[in-house]
């Protein structure tokens, strides 16, 4: 998900620090910090809306949440499916992303 550094009590991915300092240095907002914590928790929501929707579709395709998927792949005895296996890792990768990008808000 990229490099964070802590930055003003603040855990943020590195690609945002260069906007916020720029702004800074021309002395647009006397308060970084909060500018920062709010490009930050912007970003944040914006990426958990799209990870929810799209762990969202899963639930439905599939009819059960991610952890029973991660169970019904596990115990098949017989040759999964392509498409399950390729879903498994994309759901997967949904969840872990969700889970990161909820630790900003």
């Amino acid at each position: 998900m990229g490099d964070i550094i802590e930055y003003g009590g603040v855990k943020t991915p590195l690609e945002f620090l260069e906007p916020v300092n720029s702004m800074a240095e021309v002395c647009l907002y006397k308060d970084e910090q909060k500018v920062l914590q709010g490009f930050v928790r912007n970003k944040a929501e914006q990426k958990i809306d799209y990870y929810d929707k799209k762990i969202t579709e899963m639930k439905q395709k599939y009819d059960m949440d991610f952890s029973a998927f991660e169970n019904k792949i596990c115990l098949m005895t017989a040759e999964v499916d392509l498409e399950e296996w390729n879903d498994f890792a994309l759901w997967g990768s949904y969840v872990k992303a969700y889970r990161f990008w909820v630790q900003f808000c």
